[in-house]
């Protein structure tokens, strides 16, 4: 899971531009496995700015300006299929507000079988040109309908310090620098979520988060988190070694929601 090893080695330089990125992922699921995806993605106004200097910037001779835009509703109609097979993109518009520019899209689909959900947020801007299929980066679901439907969600595996010791050397001069208020103002405002809601009464399931019908997978709020700089650092320094670990750690740091339960069953009528 991508944005969990960016954790662990914490605050690697591709997550600076990142740290400027709000992606907030609803999926509104019935009770016969169809439903929809909500998704609002948000991009600091300042960064826009940036990226519209630096394009203007590399214009050709001919004196045609290029802007920068999050929303590009053809791309997005073209990207509903990496939500995966019989995703349909319904609707979107740009949105801007408090500093912050950029879109809600909504996506609709049939079967929630055929459903995964990408857990690294640097492909939702055109910086990110990788393409990776790794199957554990996504969240995957197993549905049986019924007077009580049943939902079964596969996380992505969390690596754990063992999974990161080849990197050591790389990370090591990282790791042991402090959290510096360069870095802090880069990442306040960023903000991960991914969620589930479920159009019923949830029944029974052991979600670690859940609200009335709504379940939380992800939720890290930079804003929250870059608060207690000490818990980011002892974080940062001792890496959990465990599942165990991980989640005395998630417990204990404001900001920071991560599912952990593997699979996560619910029971919704």
């Amino acid at each position: 899971m991508k944005f969990f090893k960016i954790f662990l080695v914490l605050l690697l330089p591709v997550t600076l531009f990142t740290g400027c990125l709000q992606v907030d992922t609803t999926v509104k699921l019935n009770k016969d496995g169809s439903g929809t995806i909500e998704e609002k993605i948000m991009m600091s106004s300042m960064v826009v700015q940036m990226m519209n200097q630096f394009m203007n910037s590399m214009s050709d001779s001919s004196g045609g300006k290029k802007e920068f835009k999050l929303f590009k509703e053809d791309e997005l109609r073209n990207k509903a299929s990496e939500y995966g097979e019989g995703v349909k993109f319904v609707t979107g518009k740009e949105v801007s507000e408090d500093g912050w520019e950029g879109y809600t899209a909504v996506y609709s689909f049939k079967d929630i079988n055929n459903l995964r959900m990408d857990t690294n947020p640097n492909k939702k801007v055109e910086l990110d040109e990788g393409k990776s299929e790794v199957e554990n980066d996504y969240f995957s679901f197993r549905f049986k309908p019924g007077n009580v439907a049943e939902l079964v969600i596969n996380r992505p595996d969390v690596p754990m310090k063992e999974e990161s010791e080849t990197n050591e050397n790389n990370d090591k001069s990282n790791q042991n620098q402090p959290l510096g208020d360069k870095i802090v103002k880069m990442m306040d405002g960023m903000r991960i979520k991914i969620s589930l809601q479920l159009q019923g009464n949830i029944v029974s399931t052991n979600a670690s988060y859940v609200d009335s019908s709504e379940v939380t997978l992800v939720d890290l709020d930079l804003s929250k988190l870059l608060r207690n700089k000490e818990s980011l650092e002892k974080f940062k320094k001792s890496p959990p070694k465990s599942l165990d670990e991980m989640k005395e750690i998630v417990k204990n740091i404001q900001g920071m929601k991560i599912e952990l339960q593997k699979p996560v069953f619910i029971k919704f009528n």
